[in-house]
């Protein structure tokens, strides 16, 4: 029995004593540790749900990122034109881009009730303008067929199919667009699910973040223009073509408040943009007056938005001024951005530059914090912007000079 044991405990030593035995055992730790971390991420990517809805492809990143400072301090930024390498912002002087109008549409997240939430327009888009070092400000579309057909009058909500922003009537080739039914959620609670989920995917707090992300998103605008059609501001043709919310100002003071109220609550930090107002007529104006009625809405926003689609012609300030002065009826005293800024009065691309250039001067002079130009070239004439850019005029460089005379002021 002695030799026995003797023999067998050389044997054992011996088996230790080979580099293989090591090896394989390295080996297979590896494997289990790799198989353990696979069968974890199965079941998070299973378990990932948000009060009981999917969310795709968590994956999701552990670094806090903030938005560089030299973008934080840059005036200025142009709306979206479709191309996701789109270098002449940078080069022109700016470093924000308002995607319009953008995929952060509910409908295009989230193609039914039951469906997952997808991130893969959104997750294209951050990371196509974070490699550009742009900031973005998103606008957040609460539309989505099957919840607004779940209305008790979902027709109400339906826009004409002439409109600009429905698929089949869009000239310019961009997968871009917004749903035949523009009213307020129906299903506040599956509403606030995707809301969350967005905001919590591109806060930059370091939890449940896009994978890589660098420059977060902390500016959120809550719709635009809702009072583009309210009082029938616009003529019959247009009206057809153009109209983004079918409800009033007091259902977009709802929209504002309980939009507000879920970003505030996933991100402390976050900036809200109120919807901007299409222009400085009383008209329009009139239908933010009915919105700060509710005291709350006054409260459910960081910056004041107003647009200048060349009807600035008596104040040249893209309305900076009169919409201040109806903020200050209500004691309301914010920054304001121009999101949609541009003068083109006249007939030739150097007028509509120095009308451009003197409206950017007296529109920061009167407070603008931030200016979104809408076109890229001054010899653009368009009046209908779902139509194809032609303008041959001026070169890209030319245009990009210009922009830099005005950009390099500031």
């Amino acid at each position: 029995m002695q030799i026995s044991f003797e023999r067998a405990s050389k044997h054992k030593q011996s088996i230790f004593s080979k580099w293989w035995f090591w090896l394989l055992l390295i080996i297979v730790i590896i494997g289990s540790i790799a198989s353990y971390q696979s069968y974890l991420q199965y079941n998070l990517d299973k378990a990932w749900k948000i009060e009981g809805q999917n969310v795709l492809h968590p994956s999701l990143s552990s670094k806090e990122v903030d938005i560089p400072q030299n973008i934080i301090e840059n005036k200025f930024g142009w709306l979206g034109d479709g191309n996701e390498e789109n270098t002449f912002i940078g080069v022109a002087g700016g470093a924000w881009i308002r995607p319009h109008p953008g995929p952060f549409l509910w409908d295009s997240m989230q193609t039914s009730k039951d469906t997952e939430i997808s991130f893969e327009a959104t997750d294209k888009l951050v990371k196509s303008q974070q490699n550009l070092n742009y900031g973005t400000l998103a606008t957040l579309w609460p539309f989505a067929e099957w919840d607004q057909n779940s209305s008790v009058d979902a027709r109400a909500c339906e826009v004409s199919n002439q409109d600009k922003f429905l698929p089949a009537n869009d000239k310019t080739g961009h997968i871009e667009y917004l749903p035949l039914h523009r009213c307020n959620p129906a299903d506040w609670s599956k509403y606030e699910v995707w809301i969350s989920a967005i905001v919590e995917r591109y806060d930059g707090d370091g939890k449940d973040d896009m994978p890589e992300l660098e420059i977060p998103i902390k500016y959120w605008e809550i719709m635009n223009e809702p009072d583009l059609q309210y009082q029938n501001n616009l003529q019959e043709e247009e009206t057809n073509q153009l109209n983004f919310y079918k409800q009033g100002p007091i259902e977009y003071a709802t929209l504002l408040i309980n939009t507000s109220t879920i970003i505030k609550k996933t991100d402390p930090d976050a900036k809200i943009l109120i919807a901007g107002a299409a222009g400085d007529d009383d008209r329009m104006l009139e239908f933010y007056r009915k919105v700060f009625a509710n005291t709350e809405a006054t409260k459910a926003f960081d910056i004041g938005n107003i647009h200048c689609i060349s009807n600035d012609q008596e104040t040249h300030d893209f309305n900076v001024t009169a919409y201040k002065n109806m903020l200050a009826e209500f004691n309301i005293i914010l920054p304001i951005w121009v999101t949609e800024a541009e003068a083109f009065n006249k007939s030739t691309a150097n007028d509509n530059f120095t009308s451009t250039k003197n409206s950017t001067s007296s529109a920061i002079h009167a407070g603008a914090e931030k200016i979104f130009f809408t076109r890229y070239s001054f010899d653009d004439y368009r009046t209908d912007m779902s139509q194809n850019d032609t303008s041959n005029e001026l070169s890209e460089n030319d245009n990009i000079n210009k922009y830099l005379i005005i950009t390099s002021q500031y």
